[in-house]
C-alpha cells in the first residue's frame, strides 16, 4: 500500500470523475450508464468531503470519509471487473483502469 496525501486524493478522485463524465456519456444501454453513475455518486460524495477540509491540512495522509475504506473499495474493484466490458472507447477505458488501479491500490 502506498499512502497519499489528501491533495492526491482529491485531484486522483477529481481525474476519476471526468472519466466516469466521459464513460457515462460512451455508455450503450440504462444498465451501464446506472453503474457508472452510482460510482460517480460514491466519488463525488467522497470529493465534496475533501474539499472541506482546509488547505492547509491537504498535505496530511488522505483516509476516506465519506463512506467505509472496504465499501468503497469494493465499489471500485467492482466497477474496475465490469470496466472492461461496458466501456467503448479505449482511450476512456484505459485511463479509467489506470484511475482505477491507483485509487484502488491507495486503499489496501
Amino acid at each position: 500500500m502506498t499512502t497519499i496525501t489528501i491533495n492526491q486524493a482529491a485531484e486522483t478522485i477529481a481525474n476519476l470523475l471526468e472519466t466516469l463524465e466521459n464513460a457515462y456519456w460512451e455508455a450503450a444501454n440504462c444498465e451501464e450508464k446506472d453503474r457508472v453513475f452510482n460510482l460517480a455518486q460514491i466519488l463525488n460524495a467522497e470529493y465534496i468531503e475533501l474539499l472541506k477540509i482546509s488547505v492547509q491540512d491537504h498535505h496530511y495522509e488522505y483516509e476516506v470519509i465519506s463512506i467505509a475504506p472496504s465499501e468503497l473499495l469494493q465499489a471500485l474493484n467492482s466497477f474496475a471487473f465490469n470496466c472492461q466490458q461496458q466501456v467503448r472507447r479505449q482511450t476512456t477505458a484505459s485511463r479509467l483502469q489506470s484511475l482505477l488501479s491507483q485509487f484502488s491500490n491507495n486503499l489496501n
